[in-house]
C-alpha cells in the first residue's frame, strides 16, 4: 500500500523541488546582478533595523557572483536529484 503522503505537496519531492528551484531562481540572480541582490539583502536588513554596507564593494561584488553560480549548481543539482530519486 502507497503512503497518502507522497501525492500531496508536502511530499519529500515536491518540497525538493520548491527548494530546487527557487534556490535556482535566486542563484542565477545573484549571478546576474550582485549588485541588485546585495541592495535586496541591505533592504531586508533595514526592516530588521539593521544598517549593512559592505566594506570592500567590489570584493563584495565578486564573491556574490561566484556564490550565485554556485548556489544555481546546488539547486539545480538537488532538483535533479529529487526528481529522480523519489
Amino acid at each position: 500500500m502507497q503512503c497518502p503522503i507522497m501525492n500531496c505537496c508536502l511530499s519529500p519531492k515536491f518540497i525538493l523541488l520548491a527548494i530546487g528551484i527557487l534556490g535556482s531562481g535566486l542563484g542565477i540572480f545573484s549571478a546576474l546582478w550582485p549588485e541588485r541582490s546585495i541592495g535586496l539583502y541591505q533592504w531586508i536588513m533595514e526592516r530588521y533595523n539593521w544598517k549593512v554596507e559592505p566594506i570592500d564593494p567590489v570584493r563584495e561584488v565578486r564573491n556574490t557572483r561566484i556564490l550565485g553560480f554556485v548556489l544555481a549548481a546546488l539547486s539545480l543539482a538537488t532538483a535533479v536529484v529529487a526528481s529522480l530519486r523519489f
